[in-house]
């Protein structure tokens, strides 16, 4: 039966400030940098989705970003995430770890994005910590606590049917369609890359 430690899930729910910011990356890496200003198996941002729920039990909205071209993705998609992203309210992540790291790495090759990235540090919230710290805990998640165990068990949503279901095929999927001529399908996998994004943050809004 699930474990539900009801005063740890009050105790974060409560941290949530609004408008909230529900925010998820996709990166792309190569053995031999693509990029002046990256290393190999840099993990280069390359699509964003956020849901912003302006107030609590509000609808949520969609703003989200998938780079075209064969040029450095990062100056635009930095550009792009700080229009969407206002200057108050949380900003929720599941692994925040992750996309904290990559805007501070952007933030290196870009220095004026430094304190932006400094002040969305400061309001970070990481889904993924109540279900690490056991706050919420369903047999089914099979003992993982990934969004992709959590989100089917709390809301009947799925990855298992989706075409492009997971980063590391959504990583090949953009590498393919952007930089070699196998792409007559492109505007199809950017749909379904899209698709995969938006997922990703509606579900943290769903869970």
């Amino acid at each position: 039966k699930p474990y539900i430690d009801q005063t740890k899930i009050k105790d974060f729910l409560d941290k949530i400030q609004y408008p909230a910011y529900y925010m998820d990356f996709e990166t792309f890496a190569s053995a031999i940098p693509m990029f002046d200003d990256s290393r190999p198996y840099q993990q280069i941002p390359f699509q964003f989705s956020v849901h912003v729920v302006k107030e609590k039990g509000a609808r949520p909205e969609h703003y989200s970003f998938l780079a075209d071209g064969p040029n450095d993705p990062r100056p635009e998609f930095m550009a792009k995430l700080k229009e969407v992203i206002g200057t108050k309210g949380s900003v929720i992540a599941y692994n925040a770890g992750f996309e904290i790291g990559k805007l501070k790495e952007c933030a290196l090759l870009l220095p004026k994005y430094k304190k932006w990235v400094e002040s969305i540090e400061e309001r970070i919230i990481d889904l993924l910590q109540p279900f690490r710290a056991f706050a919420y805990y369903h047999p089914q998640q099979d003992g993982s606590c990934s969004i992709k165990n959590v989100l089917p068990v709390l809301t009947g949503k799925s990855y298992a049917d989706m075409e492009i279901g997971d980063g590391g095929t959504a990583s090949a999927e953009y590498l393919r369609i952007t930089f070699t001529e196998d792409n007559q399908d492109k505007a199809k996998v950017r749909n379904l890359l899209e698709e995969y994004c938006g997922l990703d943050t509606m579900g943290m809004v769903a869970i």
